[in-house]
């Protein structure tokens, strides 16, 4: 059903113009025009294989089907009418084109990739991942809210200001990266992040977190209880971003399947639980200095509640970081 209103949807902007089969594209909606109070906003589309695809928020990380092909992604924002039924108030499609590559191919087309990591509150960690065996000068960085940087590190972090957004409200920005390498032209990524305005000081957390210090576990690796309760609202998780910090200096950020990291022992109202976080030997390996997961879920109106812990920290190593030999990273 489709409702009249001023909230226009000006663009959906996207991170690379091609992706190839399996790999990630992200997307985000720009919005203009007369904002909508209470608008709940989606993502929608269908896979290869005819099923359909549905995710809450003003963006998308779409993972491409494993078939070439174009696929439409429709981005709408809507608001609820009670009984499971909602009314569109706007909407626009993207059509994305998805091909198979070859690993040279896929070199070739990411030469570059930027990742974020949220580190609190309007607050980001951005690494830049250059599979090439040129070396890189500079990085220049366009945190896409007026602020720039530049850096000879891949990596920088940047908050952006929250006090002219409203309690809840969400805004969305485009980071774009140049890395200048010796010789060649400059390589490009971009990559988007959602800001969301502080919540009331009178409204309570929307989950309570219970984190149990990591022990040893009788089959080697470790282990830490994870216990997630008095959720305010019903929460869908999605996904845990795993980031791992050397002592070199060096971050590794790796996204992966909620119940692929949180082994759930028993299920709690609203989508709290009761479960743990095992960290098998081969992921502990000399040379860590710390693990943080991050688990991302979405509450009924498509806002994003991001909890938090540290399964591994390690003791300062007894040897320079130089002569601890590291694992391969991925």
């Amino acid at each position: 059903m489709s409702l009249a209103s001023g909230v226009v949807i000006e663009a959906i902007d996207r991170d690379r113009p091609w992706v190839c089969a399996g790999e990630p594209m992200s997307l985000s909606a720009r919005l203009g025009g007369m904002q909508e109070p209470g608008a709940v906003y989606r993502w929608v589309w269908l896979t290869a294989g005819g099923e359909a695809g549905l995710h809450p928020g003003p963006t998308l990380q779409w993972k491409a089907p494993e078939a070439a092909g174009k696929y439409v992604v429709r981005f709408q924002v809507c608001r609820d009418l009670g009984g499971r039924r909602v009314g569109v108030l706007a909407e626009r499609l993207v059509e994305v084109e998805v091909r198979s590559c070859g690993p040279g191919e896929r070199q070739e087309h990411e030469p570059l990739r930027l990742t974020v990591t949220q580190r609190g509150r309007g607050a980001f960690l951005f690494q830049a991942l250059h599979p090439g065996r040129e070396r890189i000068d500079a990085y220049a960085w366009d945190f896409g809210d007026g602020v720039t940087s530049a850096t000879i590190e891949p990596r920088v972090e940047h908050t952006y200001a929250l006090q002219n957004l409203g309690p809840g409200e969400t805004r969305s920005f485009t980071v774009r990266l140049e890395a200048r390498p010796s010789g060649g032209r400059p390589l490009v990524a971009t990559a988007f992040v959602l800001t969301r305005g502080q919540p009331p000081s009178h409204e309570p957390p929307p989950v309570e977190l219970e984190i149990s210090r990591e022990r040893v576990h009788p089959d080697g690796g470790w282990r830490s209880d994870v216990v997630v309760r008095n959720v305010s609202s019903d929460i869908t998780w999605d996904r845990v971003e795993r980031v791992t910090r050397y002592w070199d200096g060096g971050v590794e950020i790796d996204t992966r399947k909620w119940s692929e990291v949180v082994q759930v022992e028993e299920g709690l109202e609203r989508g709290g639980f009761r479960g743990h976080v095992l960290l098998p030997p081969g992921e502990v390996a000399p040379g860590i200095k710390q693990i943080l997961d991050f688990l991302y879920g979405y509450d009924p109106t498509g806002q994003e509640v991001v909890v938090s812990w540290s399964p591994f920290k390690s003791e300062a190593p007894l040897v320079p970081p130089e002569a601890v030999e590291l694992p391969p990273r991925k």
